[in-house]
């Protein structure tokens, strides 16, 4: 049983280096070298699951139930990007964030928002059968 409590205003940085696999050519989304919007996403969802995996249960677990991003600045292979990620609010067992993402220049190179939904793990498996 987890004793830490999941609480509004909870924040997480995570920073990563664009990777050829992150790339909009890479992943044929587009021909451009530049970090792909979808490998934006990755990265938001990754930088929320460690701000909230630590406050799950082990029968638990977050599934995403709303992106929006706006993703207006290219950045290149090799670059760092920083994701910042915050517990807006809470409503029974659905999940708020804000989300901003910096370039290593810290401009802004996306916004956004997200939703997460906390789950059973294995009611929800048992209802994939």
């Amino acid at each position: 049983m987890n004793t830490n409590t999941l609480e509004e205003g909870l924040r997480l940085t995570l920073e990563k280096r664009v990777e050829p696999a992150d790339l909009a050519s890479t992943l044929e989304t587009s021909s451009v070298n530049a970090l792909s919007t979808s490998s934006l996403i990755l990265i938001i969802e990754k930088a929320v699951a460690n701000l909230i995996g630590p406050y799950l249960n082990d029968d638990e677990e977050t599934v995403s139930t709303a992106i929006n991003i706006k993703h207006f600045k290219p950045v290149g292979l090799g670059h760092k990007v920083r994701c910042i990620v915050h517990l807006k609010f809470i409503e029974k067992k659905k999940l708020f964030f804000d989300i901003a993402i910096f370039d290593e220049n810290l401009e802004e190179i996306a916004i956004g928002a997200h939703s997460r939904y906390i789950i059973n793990k294995n009611r929800f498996e048992v209802s994939l059968k």
